[in-house]
């Protein structure tokens, strides 16, 4: 991968609506303007919506969405908050057995509760088929509503198990979930969304990862590392179909230094499947999948022993990569198009 540039003191970075969002210390530049910085707050964007979440010296938190100039308090209703795009969000609140949830679409304001004995937490809204997805606080059950307070099903976990709540997706009318057992990857299994009927499950561990990222086709894809006779490592492509449950994988490369690599590390743009490899003892680094060929056709040292790379953050002609650590932002030509 050919640098472009290599930024120095960035505390977090953010691409909103292709713009760089670059957050210092004291600052953050938003394309030509520049805005002051409050200690213990947090930036995002969630579908071209860019907020901020400041937490109080009372340790409350408020949620504060930028305008095109600055950062405006949105007005939710209960407490736990989040965004699903600029005309869609919504806030829930748990206590004494009674679960709130306001749900705000294009101005008009849904109201509805229900009893739980546990608190819920919003996870996602599926936009298409109007399907609100509600996690238990022990990610032990899932819940499913319409956006008007319509209880669609339930999803309970075997006992032992969680949910792996940032692997839980919908694709289309299927939501595939993810499952752990002393936080490793036990099972993902397949529902249709709206009625709760299973499809399928995945129970071999070879294919059991905590989380895929999807495809321009649809599919399912996830890195996955395997230790072999001698000491050496394959890193092998896995693909799943959440439509049936099929799986297959392919060895990309052997060596030593795959030991440490995780699905939640990659993002798919195109049809490229874009990684960044957590081996902090031997220095990390950033590669690139081709999901057509399914051969690996780059991977880049990043010469950052000792410290953690975020997800990579890509585009038409760059790609991202932040080190936590050492607020460093490193930006390479994107050749793979």
């Amino acid at each position: 991968m050919k640098l472009l540039e290599n930024k120095k003191e960035v505390v977090d970075f953010i691409l909103y609506k292709n713009e760089e969002v670059l957050v210092y210390k004291d600052k953050m530049i938003i394309g030509n303007k520049q805005l002051p910085i409050k200690e213990k707050s947090s930036y995002a964007c969630v579908n071209d919506v860019l907020y901020k979440k400041h937490i109080s010296e009372e340790n409350i938190s408020t949620l504060y969405r930028f305008d095109g100039n600055l950062f405006v308090e949105e007005p939710f209703k209960y407490r736990s908050k989040k965004y699903f795009n600029l005309h869609q969000f919504s806030s829930i609140d748990s206590n004494d057995g009674v679960v709130k949830v306001s749900f705000v679409d294009e101005g008009t304001e849904n109201l509805f509760e229900f009893t739980a004995e546990d608190k819920y937490f919003i996870l996602t809204y599926d936009i298409p088929n109007e399907v609100l997805v509600l996690i238990e606080w022990y990610d032990e059950s899932l819940l499913f509503y319409t956006k008007t307070g319509e209880r669609l099903w339930e999803y309970k976990v075997e006992e032992g198990r969680e949910i792996h709540e940032s692997g839980v997706m919908v694709v289309d009318d299927i939501v595939v979930i993810p499952c752990t057992e002393d936080d490793a990857p036990i099972s993902v299994e397949g529902y249709n969304l709206l009625t709760g009927e299973k499809l399928w499950e995945v129970d071999d561990e070879d294919y059991c990862n905590y989380c895929y990222v999807i495809g321009q086709n649809k599919m399912l894809y996830a890195l996955s590392s395997y230790y072999c006779d001698g000491g050496s490592v394959e890193l092998h492509l896995c693909e799943l179909n959440p439509f049936t449950g099929e799986t297959n994988e392919k060895e990309l490369k052997e060596g030593r230094h795959w030991d440490d690599i995780h699905p939640a590390d990659t993002v798919i743009y195109g049809n490229k499947l874009f990684y960044v490899n957590q081996i902090k003892k031997e220095g990390c680094s950033v590669g690139v999948v081709d999901l057509e060929t399914k051969e690996l056709i780059d991977d880049t040292p990043l010469e950052s022993q000792g410290n953690t790379v975020e997800k990579p953050i890509v585009t038409d002609d760059k790609i991202y990569v932040r080190i936590r650590e050492l607020n460093e932002l490193r930006i390479y030509e994107n050749e793979f198009k």
